[in-house]
């Protein structure tokens, strides 16, 4: 019958207002169990007593009526007021068990007043007749005749106590369903349940057992007006359960939260009015009015929610409706439109027209008692389900959040690794441009200028030797041609380790991998090192399985590359800062891939403390991953005994050398050889 919607709001107003509604709300509980608690005490104390067995009341017509009656007084004469029935008491008998009158009372057509059922039931015992004078609608007169009864507990409970159940589970089912609400669809529910409580917890007020009570302010006022209010809540419920109302969240609105009370101003200034002018309210009147209300705001509720149902089924056309709400209205319209039904047609259409429901009020309470517990049974799975619904949706977009993230980062990645391409490539050609350079004009420079000062030095001395009386003046000279001579030698020494700082690729290109490795080895370094005691020994048979032109190729020159300045940049380390006194560079083919191994028996160091400004580290790591492969560093550092360090370069075969790949047995030198001790490689 009810459904909460679909979406969750944490508006801000709603959090505010939504434990001000629920204190209300729990205000108005208490208040009704208490008036319904007085009601039934007063039942209770007659508890007892002898009665005629069947319910009466006295309404503000001053005229006695029946409110319901007992199962086994089902064949009773007379039936509760209604829109049809006006039956009413004008008279009184009572038979003890030997036939003797022991009360009597009719009704004096001048001075009519209300009937002594009182004074009679007083005077009567279990078992003793009771004779009934009736005047029916249409001014006919009947009798009618039972056996007074001993009220009793069972009695209580049957026609009063599973009404007080009803109520207590219709407050309890609204209360829950408030508190647990997410939005104010979920509130409209629990709030909407109030007037079938109304109704079933002050059903207390209406109904004497022997002793007599006038309709009292609370029969007047509360129970009557929850009929008409019931019916603004049908209305109510209806509008709020409209597909595109639940669409989205929502916030209270006239039209819809509003419009279906409006008439309930007229009658609640009618009753008003009535009361404090008159002291009491028309019964037979403000009854049916209530009553009839009730009816056009379930008949109007039925047709809204049977229109809304044809929609969700496609059977009207519509707007577009979201399938979830398609689905979750398609099941509870019709479990709504159930429940009013049956509870329109065995409840109140029935009272309206012939004052009692088709079903047994025991009967009835029961169901009220059951049905609201299945409607927050299937409330709560509903929302339970939205709720995982809701859960899976934002785990579908963060899921998808993820992806275009994964897409953006992949996308920031390519790009990055394009500029690290591009960056790579410009620093090769700058270093390449610079090594040429230094070549081609100041080492060149600087070697002409040695080879002219040598000319004339040893020119000067030829002379010198020619012309004894020269010789005091051209000692000097040739003294000054020898010192610029050494400072040529030492530029040119100086321009050597520019260019090995940069990376000849001059020298690469123009040697070839190999060969320039060895060059570099045997005589570059240790000529920028002469007082270096360091010994390098070269195992560099793997790289001849490269063609001369590897760097003829894109991928080989990245290869060549990386190679050429992971040996370059590792042995300037070793001879700066590792205080060792032997390496190794071993390659090794194998598997489609080269591997190049420096090794020292130096001082090593903590591989994780490497600073962030050893820039040559980090274009090493990123001219190894632009070629396809991997640079990794292992170092122990002294006192221990396998001290040194071991920097393994890894790096793909280019597939047009596969083909020329021939087997090598060579592999990483062994401790004895690398060391001549225990150091552990990487």
């Amino acid at each position: 019958m009810f459904i909460s919607s679909i979406h969750t709001t944490t508006d801000p107003w709603w959090q505010r207002l939504r434990p001000r509604l629920t204190i209300i709300y729990l205000l108005i509980v208490l208040a009704l169990l208490i008036i319904s608690v007085i009601g039934h005490a007063r039942l209770l104390g007659e508890i007892g007593k002898t009665f005629g067995g069947f319910f009466w009341a006295i309404d503000t017509d001053e005229q006695v009526v029946i409110a319901s009656t007992l199962p086994q007084t089902s064949q009773f004469g007379a039936s509760a007021g209604s829109l049809t029935n006006t039956d009413h008491f004008i008279g009184v008998e009572v038979k003890n068990k030997n036939g003797v009158a022991t009360y009597s009372w009719q009704q004096n057509q001048l001075h009519p007043e209300i009937a002594p059922l009182t004074a009679a039931y007083m005077r009567a015992n279990p078992g003793d007749s009771v004779t009934y004078t009736i005047q029916h609608s249409n001014n006919t007169t009947g009798q009618t005749t039972l056996q007074a009864v001993r009220f009793t507990w069972d009695m209580w409970f049957e026609n009063y106590g599973l009404t007080l159940l009803a109520g207590i589970s219709w407050l309890l089912v609204g209360t829950l369903l408030l508190v647990t609400a997410r939005d104010w669809t979920g509130a409209v529910e629990g709030i909407t349940l109030l007037p079938p409580a109304m109704l079933f917890l002050l059903y207390s007020h209406w109904g004497n057992v022997q002793q007599a009570y006038p309709a009292d302010i609370v029969f007047q006022l509360l129970w009557v007006p929850s009929f008409a209010l019931l019916g603004a809540a049908f209305i109510h419920l209806s509008l709020t359960y409209r597909p595109e109302a639940l669409s989205a969240p929502r916030r209270p609105r006239l039209m819809v939260d509003g419009l279906p009370y409006l008439p309930l101003i007229a009658l609640v200034a009618f009753e008003w009015s009535s009361f404090l002018i008159f002291g009491k309210v028309a019964g037979r009147p403000h009854f049916i009015v209530a009553l009839s209300y009730g009816v056009c705001g379930g008949v109007l509720s039925l047709v809204i929610g049977v229109i809304s149902l044809l929609r969700v089924s496609r059977i009207i056309p519509g707007g577009r409706i979201p399938d979830n709400v398609r689905r979750r209205l398609g099941d509870l319209l019709t479990l709504w439109i159930g429940g009013v039904g049956l509870g329109f047609c065995f409840g109140i259409l029935p009272i309206l027209l012939t004052g009692q429901p088709f079903l047994s009020i025991q009967i009835f309470t029961v169901l009220a008692i059951v049905y609201p517990l299945l409607l927050l049974y299937a409330i709560r799975s509903l929302r339970l389900i939205d709720q995982l619904q809701l859960t899976l949706k934002q785990r579908e977009e963060a899921l998808r959040e993820q992806q275009q993230t994964a897409a953006a980062l992949q996308q920031s990645n390519s790009e990055l690794q394009q500029a690290t391409s591009l960056l790579l490539h410009a620093d090769a050609h700058l270093r390449s441009v610079l090594s040429q350079r230094i070549h081609d004009q100041p080492k060149q420079q600087a070697l002409r200028i040695r080879s002219l000062l040598g000319h004339w030095q040893h020119k000067l001395k030829v002379e010198s030797e020619r012309d004894s009386d020269g010789k005091v003046a051209v000692q000097p000279i040739s003294e000054a041609l020898g010192k610029v001579r050494k400072i040529s030698e030492e530029l040119e020494g100086d321009l050597r380790g520019l260019q090995l700082l940069v990376e000849d690729a001059y020298q690469r290109r123009s040697l070839g991998l190999k060969l320039h490795l060895e060059k570099l080895i045997r005589e570059d370094l240790p000529a920028l090192h002469p007082e270096s005691p360091l010994k390098v020994q070269p195992d560099l048979w793997a790289l001849d399985a490269l063609s001369h032109d590897l760097e003829q190729t894109e991928e080989g020159t990245k290869i060549a590359e990386a190679i050429s300045y992971t040996v370059t940049q590792a042995l300037l380390n070793v001879y700066n800062h590792a205080g060792a006194s032997f390496a190794t560079v071993q390659t090794v083919r194998k598997n489609g891939y080269i591997e190049v191994y420096i090794t020292d028996d130096g001082r090593g160091f903590d591989t994780s403390s490497i600073s962030p400004e050893k820039t040559s580290l980090f274009k090493a790591r990123l001219k190894a991953r632009e070629a396809g492969g991997i640079l990794s560093i292992k170092s122990v550092p002294r006192p221990q005994v396998e001290h040194g360090t071991t920097v393994m370069l890894r790096l793909p075969i280019p597939h047009n050398e596969r083909n020329s790949e021939r087997t090598f047995t060579t592999g990483p030198l062994s401790e004895s050889q690398v060391y001549g001790k225990n150091v552990e490689r990487a």
